[in-house]
């Protein structure tokens, strides 16, 4: 009886079993999307542009037709205004394909700046992990591959390289999530909770 409520005790204390198999599938995954980004760079990018064109369009046009419905409204005229901008953005991304690209590289400089910060953090607060190493590792990557965007923008290479970033960037996460348990490495050796 004693022995049964300490097991059942020691059940509701332990971390709950957070799955591997969706580690493993997530990183699968990515690895599969960065390697297809650096198969095939110039149809990522045209896909990735024209879905950015069509859902700044269809933003837009959503924004225009609440600006209509609510005409009383003291917002209605900027609200109109920002789904004319939304449209527009659209239509360059879709008819203008460098300026679109070049748009892009810039956000996914920003984008790869921020993710390798938030990735180092991660790292940082996983540490105990077995693959914490990994995401800082990618974290740093990351950094460094959007600072390398940022600051190639004025020669233009980094427009050009920005699928094979991507890809690369996709299969090095993808490798930390695949290589992750999601479990503290301390409790995956002994069998009991880190504390």
């Amino acid at each position: 009886m004693q022995n049964s409520m300490i097991q059942r005790s020691a059940a509701r204390l332990a971390p709950p079993n957070i799955g591997r198999g969706w580690f493993i599938a997530l990183g699968l995954l990515l690895v599969v999307i960065g390697a297809a980004s650096l198969l095939f760079p110039f149809l990522a990018a045209w896909s990735l542009e024209f879905a950015v064109g069509v859902s700044l369009i269809a933003g837009g046009v959503l924004t225009l037709i609440h600006a209509v419905r609510v005409r009383g409204w003291r917002g209605t005229a900027l609200q109109g205004l920002l789904g004319v901008l939304y449209i527009v953005g659209g239509l360059i991304f879709l008819t203008n394909p460098f300026a679109g690209l070049l748009a892009l590289t810039v956000m996914f400089g920003a984008f790869f700046a921020a993710d390798g910060v938030a990735r180092i953090l991660l790292a940082f607060r996983i540490r105990p992990q077995r693959a914490w190493w990994l995401f800082l590792v990618t974290g740093l990557i990351a950094l460094a591959l959007g600072i390398l965007v940022l600051l190639g923008l004025p020669s233009g290479w980094s427009v050009a390289f920005l699928d094979i970033f991507v890809g690369i960037n996709l299969i090095f996460t993808g490798a930390s999530f695949a290589c992750c348990t999601g479990n503290d490495s301390r409790e995956a050796t002994s069998g009991s909770p880190a504390v």
